[in-house]
């Protein structure tokens, strides 16, 4: 056995439970019993082989029957330990899940249990011992969906099943895992019959939000990549589902994963590209109209959303600089034609009442509009778009969004600049010209020498404030230190690390208020104590500058969205701490950013305690509001040096 899986064991024993599943107790499983003392700790069958009838199906019945009633009334660690080796390979590939480590020692032992076994067998007793009547139903729908074809049967099914909430609880997790890998084992004998790749792409999804681990995300995002049963449709639909899913880090990636990515986006852009040849044909600067702006955006809906409170910020300057400009929303986040399974799914909010307008209001002016129905496939989409464009023939196309394929393949007939509502990172665009709401720093500069990188200065137009509040309104204590954390994606922003951060400084006279969509405050309010009795959830507020009002501090989690909050809060003169990353540091600015969660809580704390520090910090986040709401020069700036480049580097 390896000397670091002793050592580990060692030191947490104390808190775990060890199965041996041996065929004989010789020198080296006894050298490995004396370490421990505690007969409640080490469970030791032998004979295994003999006392399972030969069947290895008993054997991993027993096991995990063992394990669901060992872990009813405790969360302890869990460790196997066999002189099997088949038994070894095959608990390491089902119930990796449940055990901190498995572990082989070699006895001399050659015998084998026979390593067929029935998988029906095997899933019935599983789900049969399930203590939660519930999750057994829904084990068993995914056990049943193996054949199935129909991928709405998928889509309605992993909807339900996210509603009951695996995540909720560690116990949960690890059945879910090992169900899912039992069943993965089941598929891999079917591949044949190329009926199961929709199948498992539904339990590698599940897998992808339980194992919080890079592996599943890969194997997805490759699943996809290598299929001959996919087309650029469901190749688009995975590629904007799990750039969502990684912006809220519900998964994690690595450099493999943006590879894999990247190579769906690729792989639609020249399948598109090669089908719209004939239309896709540069048209010269002398056959455009300088004077029209073509602005694109993935999604339009109204001014309680920031990305189309961004677009409209845009388009108002742009008109107060005298341009014509032509709004087209793609609506390509709405995108469901290509659905395959995947657990994390998410719609995006869509106004269908725009499908019929051909102008939309924006500040008391009627622009010309053009909503790209959802319901439409993506090639129909394109071609309207495409079509659009050669209509227009507009100067250049502002692009709005990141990942937007019509914004890309427009690009090829009239030059396309693109902005990323992340507005802190470089926009992820088939187009040179890149607009970054910040200066490159000097490490960037190497990478991005092949890019045209606008460097800009971005900037917001905050909704009027339209109420004052007291404290006693919102129930909030009157003379607490009160800090404010605000957005729409808390329940994934929201990290223990930032929690705990919270709860130190709660327990030193800070309250705090959660403002936005935050589905798992209450069972999140269980795991802290502290700041359960010093918080509260007031849900989304519409008016965040009269929150803004009755708070004393902005503080922000590790996340790369938000820009918009901490300006709004440095318009009412409340101070902001954050990290030296994402758009809020962006916004912010260097004089409010700390390096680390450990300085966020000493500098909430200075805060607090050091009145003449807070008010003099106070009038900085006024100073940069101001500079951040000046949009007409940023905006103005931006089009000078799109409208240079055109006349200098492209058509």
């Amino acid at each position: 056995m390896e000397e670091n899986n002793l050592q580990k064991m060692e030191e947490s024993y104390c808190n775990s439970i060890i199965y041996c599943y041996v065929e004989e107790q010789k020198d080296e499983l006894k050298k490995f019993i004396s370490k421990y003392n505690d007969e409640d700790i080490i469970h030791i069958v032998s004979s295994v082989i003999e006392s399972c009838e030969g069947k290895l199906l008993y054997c991993l019945c027993d096991i995990i029957t063992n394990y669901i009633e060992t872990s009813k009334e405790q969360e302890t660690g869990f460790y196997f330990v066999t002189d099997i080796r088949g038994l070894y390979d095959i608990v390491k590939k089902l119930y990796s899940a449940i055990f901190e480590d498995i572990i082989y020692i070699s006895q001399g032992n050659n015998k084998e249990f026979d390593e067929e076994f029935e998988t029906d067998e095997f899933i019935d007793y599983f789900l049969n011992i399930q203590r939660s009547k519930l999750h057994s139903s829904f084990m068993r729908q995914l056990w049943e969906l193996k054949n199935c074809q129909n991928k709405n049967s998928f889509m309605k099914f992993l909807y339900e099943l996210k509603g009951i909430g695996i995540e909720r609880e560690n116990y949960l997790i690890k059945l879910w895992h090992c169900l899912c890998e039992i069943l993965l084992y089941e598929a891999g004998y079917n591949e044949v019959n190329n009926k199961c790749f929709i199948y498992k792409l539904a339990v590698y999804s599940v897998l992808v939000a339980l194992d919080k681990s890079v592996d599943y995300t890969n194997i997805y995002l490759s699943e996809i990549l290598k299929s001959d049963e996919v087309n650029a449709e469901n190749m688009y639909f995975v590629y904007h589902q799990f750039k969502r899913i990684l912006f809220t880090r519900q998964a994690i990636m690595d450099k493999k994963s943006e590879t894999l990515l990247n190579g769906l986006y690729e792989r639609c852009y020249n399948y598109f590209i090669d089908k719209l040849e004939k239309y896709i044909i540069k048209i010269p600067s002398q056959e455009r109209d300088k004077n029209t702006v073509m602005v694109m955006v993935v999604q339009f809906l109204d001014n309680t959303h920031a990305p189309t409170k961004t677009a409209i910020e845009r388009i108002k300057v742009l008109r107060m600089m005298g341009k014509r400009v032509v709004l087209v929303n793609t609506a390509e986040i709405c995108l469901m034609n290509g659905y395959l399974p995947i657990y994390m799914i998410e719609g995006a909010s869509y106004f269908e009442k725009y499908d019929t307008f051909n102008e939309i209001e924006i500040d008391g002016e009627l622009i010309l509009f053009v909503q790209v129905q959802k319901r439409l496939s993506l090639l129909d989409k394109i071609q309207l778009v495409v079509d659009v464009v050669n209509k227009i023939k507009p100067y250049y196309i502002l692009s709005i969004g990141n990942g937007s394929i019509l914004a890309d393949l427009c690009g090829n007939i009239v030059p396309c600049a693109s902005m990323a509502v992340v507005f802190s990172s470089i926009p992820k665009t088939k187009n040179k010209m890149k607009i970054l709401g910040r200066k490159l720093k000097e490490e960037e500069k190497e990478l991005y020498i092949d890019d045209d990188i606008i460097e800009s200065r971005f900037t917001f137009e905050l909704k009027p404030q339209k109420e004052h509040y007291s404290r006693k309104d919102k129930g909030l204590p009157k003379n607490s230190f009160i800090l404010v954390v605000v957005g729409t994606r808390l329940q994934f922003d929201v990290t223990d690390a930032f929690m705990s951060i919270l709860s130190d400084v709660c327990s030193k006279g800070c309250y705090v208020v959660f403002a936005g969509i935050m589905d798992n405050y209450s069972s999140l309010m269980e795991n802290y104590p502290v700041i359960a009795a010093n918080s509260s959830f007031t849900g989304y507020c519409d008016d965040i500058l009269a929150l803004m009002e009755i708070c004393d501090l902005y503080v922000n989690p590790d996340r790369s969205g938000g820009g918009f909050s901490i300006i709004e809060a440095f318009s009412k003169g409340k101070p902001g701490v954050y990290l030296r990353k994402g758009d809020v540091y962006t916004a912010g600015g260097e004089d409010f950013a700390v390096n680390s969660f450990d300085g966020m809580a000493d500098q909430i704390l200075k805060y607090k305690d050091n009145k003449d520090y807070y008010n003099r910090m106070a009038e900085l986040a006024k100073e940069r509001a101001k500079l951040m709401t000046s949009s007409k020069e940023a905006i103005a700036d931006i089009d000078r040096q799109i409208c240079q480049r055109i006349e200098e580097k492209y058509w």
